[in-house]
């Protein structure tokens, strides 16, 4: 029985069923709304902090293409959420979907990596928040706040050689992030909605403003030379009087940059502090290239890396796809609108125009606001705290112009917004994802589940997350956490692609209010690009992935198999009738 219960599958009559009831959500949240929690949710920490790094580190110029080839997988899989979404508008997004088709293992799978996307994500977000927040001081009043308050304990501050503590602002906002959310879905709109228009305003004033300090020159006449070093054997290809002091294969045997340095003095002699330094903190070929280098792909595509290699794209191949996979962390937001199906006003409709428009609108204002922060200074000299502040504080200071300098302190602020949006809609969505799988029974019903009387808000499940991720916000390391949200979102995109072509297969007569266009070339397509950007992402992420999901799956085994709600109904079933179908609906 148990056996059968992992690949049980819900049925949509019951999502739609449970949609009924005391306990269902608000539905108060139109296309606007929707469009609107889309933009929140993507236009963020992603134009505002991690476009300057993966232009500067991973990308360069063409960090515009990485943006296309990360739509284009964004846009698969939009098509797959909005059919999905207009089927079956519950909340729960790809977790939802995944029970419906794969059954109720693959459905806690992707619900416990979706806990990892968005919850994990607001803890990266808040701590680009407390650098902008920073920015923003200094800009005003000429002050900043004391570097042991603004990182955790393990990441030292830049410029700051003393012990720090905690990053204090990232704490604060989540604890008023959770207040509003805990006081209702419609207050939360209205502040996320004046939040969106601020920062597109902000986005705005840059495209416009920065065009007219664009040096096209930096997008195609910079020596490819002039980038920065990406794995120790590049490091050493640049440094071929070091080579000498290494055996041959030394680089390749090795995974850190500590390492090496600790193996062979005679290398480690010839450095001095600063590439000791520099070198610390670079992986081997095998590591930086994650699945590809594992099984030796990359020995395949080093050829095309060097093809592709110019001025426009300094990193090759390679950086393009890695810089496509890292910013993936900034396409969460049109998912998560899936998410809030419940709460739309006609999610039949409404749910794909705010998945699609948002995605599409998004994608344009960030190849332009890159082609604008790559333009205005050469990509290696981005500064990757706060890069569009950053890059026009620099023109000011060229020019003497006080217009520019002035748009720094409105650049700030509108990074501010844009990134308080952003832990507003992924929080917002975190406890949606709580609650469909709690009505399930995978998860204690009695604090996931439960709906405020009065606010009609997962009350409970919200203040917890809330403690959760405040705690990590200002006490843990994040600058790793990028990649893992990058990864969890391509792992969610791969399921709910292969489950709407499995579902057009078994359920045929299910009515389909969207239909995605051309489901046989659409649904492939986006599962096979989003795990090719997974394989370019390191092997530490992936590591880091299968722990996560490992952890998941014991807490399935030990609670939420054995108060699975469908695994109940089974046991009743084969109990009174003997086996029952594998699809049979619950009852």
């Amino acid at each position: 029985m148990r056996f059968k219960q992992l690949f049980r599958r819900k049925s949509l009559e019951v999502l739609l069923a449970e949609m009924a009831g005391e306990h269902r959500l608000h539905r108060v949240l139109g296309p606007v709304a929707l469009t609107c929690l889309g933009v929140g949710a993507i236009i963020g920490a992603g134009i505002f902090a991690i476009t300057g790094r993966v232009a500067a580190l991973e990308s360069g110029p063409a960090i515009m293409i990485s943006f296309v080839v990360a739509s284009v997988a964004c846009l698969f899989a939009a098509l797959c959420y909005s059919e999905f979404a207009a089927m079956a508008p519950v909340a729960g997004s790809a977790y939802t979907y995944t029970y419906a088709t794969l059954g109720e293992f693959f459905a806690w799978i992707i619900g416990w990596d979706l806990i990892l996307e968005y919850a994990m994500s607001c803890s990266v977000v808040a701590a680009h928040w407390t650098g902008y927040f920073n920015e923003f001081l200094y800009l005003s009043f000429g002050w900043r706040i004391p570097p042991q308050w603004t990182s955790d304990p393990f990441t030292a501050a830049e410029g700051y050689a003393g012990q720090t503590y905690v990053n204090l602002p990232a704490m604060l906002v989540m604890l008023v992030i959770t207040w509003i959310l805990v006081v209702g879905i419609r207050e939360s709109a209205l502040t996320n909605a004046i939040l969106v228009v601020v920062k597109l305003a902000v986005v705005l004033l840059v495209i416009v403003l920065g065009f007219n300090y664009v040096n096209r020159e930096h997008w195609t006449g910079l020596p490819v030379e002039k980038r920065h070093v990406t794995d120790l054997a590049d490091f050493i290809q640049r440094h071929p009087d070091l080579a000498s002091a290494l055996p041959p294969d030394a680089v390749h045997a090795t995974t850190e940059g500590e390492d090496l340095i600790k193996a062979h003095p005679a290398f480690a002699a010839k450095l001095s502090p600063e590439e000791k330094a520099h070198i610390k903190q670079l992986p081997n070929e095998v590591k930086k290239w994650g699945l590809l280098g594992l099984f030796g792909v990359k020995d395949w595509l080093h050829p095309l890396d060097e093809a592709v290699r110019s001025p426009f794209a300094p990193y090759g191949f390679s950086g393009i796809m890695v810089g496509a996979a890292l910013v993936f962390f900034s396409y969460i937001g049109f998912d998560s609108i899936s998410t809030h199906a419940e709460e739309a006003v006609n999610p039949q409709r409404d749910v794909p125009i705010g998945i699609i428009g948002s995605l599409l609108l998004c994608t344009l204002l960030y190849m332009l606001v890159s082609a604008v922060i790559t333009g205005m200074e050469p990509y290696y000299d981005i500064e990757t705290k706060a890069p569009i502040a950053a890059a026009f504080r620099k023109q000011a200071e060229a020019h003497g112009n006080p217009l520019l300098n002035g748009s720094a302190w409105i650049i700030s602020v509108g990074a501010l917004a844009g990134m308080t949006s952003v832990l507003l809609v992924t929080f917002l969505s975190q406890s949606r994802i709580f609650l469909a799988m709690a009505r399930d029974g995978l998860l204690p019903n009695s604090i996931f589940g439960v709906v405020h009387e009065r606010y009609r808000t997962p009350h409970r499940s919200t203040m917890i997350t809330g403690a959760c991720i405040i705690v990590a916000a200002g006490l843990l390391p994040i600058r790793m956490l990028e990649e893992m949200v990058s990864i969890g979102t391509l792992l969610a995109f791969v399921m709910v692609c292969l489950a709407v072509l499995i579902l057009r297969v078994t359920r045929p007569d299910v009515r389909r209010p969207f239909r995605a266009p051309a489901i046989w070339a659409v649904a492939p397509l986006g599962a096979l690009v989003s795990f090719a950007m997974m394989a370019f992402l390191p092997l530490d992420t992936w590591a880091r992935l299968i722990v996560w999901l490992g952890l998941g799956l014991a807490i399935y085994f030990f609670y939420g198999m054995h108060h699975s709600r469908l695994g109940h109904e089974l046991q009743r079933e084969i109990q009174q009738h003997g086996m029952s179908p594998t699809d049979a609906p619950l009852k």
